[in-house]
């Protein structure tokens, strides 16, 4: 049987996970005042450094209410996007594409999100392993919320800059792609903080492996 940290007791909800949606979003604007949205050369170690610290500790306020040792997770979300850039897979969550088709960005958005966000959720799994149970679930949805929120992101974007002919479009479709996977990684979030907290209740059952 394994064993868990404690969370705390109160169960996770709406609450929670408005709040983790909000700092997310909140911790990409603010890290706009050291980081100029670019193209994928001109974004790299230390932007993702900066963007990974800025985002990293906003998302720990939130999470202090639940897990013990929740600083770890800001210095994994460091670790991750800086990962992220020396894997050469671009520090895409501060990124515009360079084409302005659609389906292109579609495309490159779901293939470069999949895998920043295996490699961040991956970074970020091993702050929160010992805290949750199926831990693992995180990296898979963190995965599926890049892939989405980026690609979406990237299209509100195309379209804003098409529309406006002004570069800032691409400013505001990033932040409703950290949004969009805000809300879904939130989502993945609250059911391993409520999951757990159920095998808390009940030591009895048997507890998968991590």
């Amino acid at each position: 049987m394994a064993n868990f940290q404690s969370i705390h007791s109160t169960r996770t909800g709406f609450g929670f996970w408005l709040q983790w949606v909000c700092v997310t979003v909140l911790g990409f604007l603010i890290s706009l005042y050291w980081i100029e949205i670019g193209f994928k050369p001109d974004i790299g170690l230390m932007q993702g450094a900066i963007g990974g610290t800025v985002v990293g500790v906003a998302q720990t306020i939130v999470l202090r209410q639940r897990l013990p040792r929740s600083w770890e997770w800001a210095f994994a979300t460091i670790v991750g996007w800086c990962f992220v850039d020396l894997l050469h897979v671009g520090v895409m969550g501060w990124v515009a594409p360079r084409t302005d088709a659609t389906m292109g960005r579609l495309y490159y958005g779901m293939l470069d999100g999949v895998q920043v966000g295996l490699i961040v959720g991956a970074a970020q799994w091993l702050a929160i392993r010992r805290s949750l149970s199926q831990a693992w679930r995180w990296i898979l949805g963190t995965g599926t919320a890049w892939a989405v929120g980026l690609s979406c992101g990237w299209i509100v974007g195309g379209i804003l800059r098409l529309k406006t002919h002004l570069f800032l479009g691409e400013v505001v479709g990033l932040a409703f792609g950290w949004m969009m996977m805000g809300v879904l990684s939130g989502i993945v979030l609250v059911n391993l903080l409520n999951s757990t907290e159920l095998e808390e209740l009940e030591p009895s059952r048997s507890r998968p492996f991590k």
